[in-house]
């Protein structure tokens, strides 16, 4: 799994690749902080939840390696899934 520093966050400028409308679907719960999934070309995106406020809210995840943290969703890509309910 390839990581990103924390401290490199919010940074779309240098992701035009990633600028685009995604279909967005709640994430099947298999992975409890994976809360969205979207198949995209031959790609698995995933938005994992970090420990905010002390990291970013979000990171992407394609195929299991970290692209970007944000703390805000991207209009380009739509609107967000409902969040998988929880299983204690």
């Amino acid at each position: 799994m390839r990581r990103v520093s924390f401290d490199n966050s919010n940074n779309w400028d240098e992701h035009p690749e990633l600028q685009r409308q995604v279909k967005w679907r709640t994430a099947s719960g298999v992975v409890h902080y994976i809360m969205f999934e979207a198949t995209v070309g031959a790609q698995r995106w995933s938005v994992r939840i970090n420990d905010f406020p002390d990291e970013p809210l979000y990171s992407l995840l394609i195929d299991g390696d970290e692209v970007i943290h944000f703390d805000d969703w991207p209009r380009f890509w739509g609107t967000t899934p409902p969040p998988p309910e929880r299983r204690d």
